[in-house]
């Protein structure tokens, strides 16, 4: 048992630092010290001193790095769709039985990562407001990703006994290319989730998994849910559709409907009227890429003006962005990972090139980046 402490002080402590270097390098969100340092961040715009940038302002690696990492920009129909997720954790948690998974689903680029993260530690933060503050051995969110090899239930108990800090540390090159040898945590993960009080389980990049991958795992997923009451959010692309087909495998739901109907044929009874399916009663929050048209002129526009808020630049006019809403959109689609990766990169562009001001001339250098 002490071993096992010193190793898992001994990777905290380097997370630590790794978040200290990288704050926003994805790794340490999969793991509980990172998950709980961004539940606990707030970021802050770098100070500008005086009204003009000094001569070490091209070099300035903190307002650089604040730039590169621009926040999720807070907008009503995002911010109703976090609060749905957070409401339905709260749903499950007053009930003893029949809880409902969640599913965040649309194309790749819209979000649907940062919804998730979002509502994540927006139920956290909730949680332990309702405690009074975080309190020790409880861990309330746990946060994981599709592991790189689906096939196995195992790898899955591994994601998260990674996140809980119970993966022993690889010692060699060998022991990594060697994982399938290591002994199924199920019961230790089990045990640390009961008596951590576990109450939200995120899963990301669910599309890494095909139907038969996820029909294997999903009998696990819902020993959690209903005997440890912990509510389930599945992310990623088609992720209703892949959840849909597992649960058809997992449960043969469509043999027992045709063996149910044929039993009560012959007993000379009427068929019972038909189950809905579970994609029916699977609640999915979708999102799209932002639109701007005839019929939605402030979705796009609200974002921008929420990015023009948070940018810290010494010559940033007014609505620098949004004057540039079409052309934004044209070379972006309104996909909201591109939007971020064009506003971020064309705000660095104007820090090191002095013009502390997004003009069509930065946007265009950071579009010639994107590729397009």
């Amino acid at each position: 048992m002490k071993a096992s402490v010193e190793l898992r002080d001994k990777r905290e402590a380097r997370l630590r630092q790794q978040l200290k270097d990288t704050p926003m390098r994805p790794l340490p969100l999969f793991q509980l010290t990172g998950w709980n340092h961004f539940v606990d961040e707030e970021v802050d715009p770098p100070t500008r001193a005086g009204s003009s940038p000094g001569p070490d302002r091209r070099k300035d690696e903190q307002s650089i790095a604040y730039h590169r990492h621009l926040r999720m920009v807070p907008i009503d129909a995002m911010s109703h769709m976090q609060e749905m997720v957070v409401d339905a954790v709260h749903r499950n948690s007053g009930r003893r039985d029949g809880l409902m998974d969640h599913v965040i689903d649309g194309p790749a680029g819209t979000g649907k990562s940062c919804l998730l993260r979002a509502a994540g530690r927006a139920a956290q933060r909730d949680f332990e407001a309702g405690t009074g503050g975080r309190r020790p051995n409880t861990i309330p969110v746990v946060h994981i990703t599709t592991p790189a090899d689906p096939e196995q239930k195992v790898n899955w108990v591994w994601e998260i006994a990674s996140y809980l800090g119970l993966q022993p540390e690889p010692k060699s090159i060998a022991e990594v290319l060697e994982m399938r040898r290591h002994q199924d945590l199920t019961l230790p993960v089990n045990y640390v989730l009961e008596t951590a009080q576990t109450r939200l389980m995120l899963i990301d990049d669910i599309n890494r998994a095909s139907p038969p991958q996820l029909a294997d795992v999903l009998p696990y997923f819902d020993y959690l849910r209903d005997k440890l009451g912990i509510s389930l959010v599945f992310c990623g692309t088609g992720a209703s559709h892949l959840l849909h087909q597992a649960r058809v495998l997992a449960g043969d739901l469509t043999r027992v409907s045709e063996e149910n109907r044929v039993r009560l044929e012959q007993a000379g009874r009427r068929e019972a009227p038909a189950s809905p399916s579970p994609r029916a009663l699977l609640p999915v929050t979708w999102l799209h890429p932002l639109p701007l048209d005839t019929e939605d002129q402030k979705t796009f526009r609200e974002v921008l003006a929420g990015f023009e808020a948070d940018l810290s630049l010494y010559q940033l006019e007014e609505h620098a962005l949004s004057k540039h809403a079409v052309e934004l959109h044209r070379h972006t689609g309104g996909y909201f990972k591109a939007l971020a990766y064009v506003i971020s990169t064309a705000a660095v562009i104007a820090i090191r090139s002095g013009s502390e001001n997004i003009t069509l001339k930065e946007i265009d250098a950071a579009t010639a980046q994107l590729g397009s």
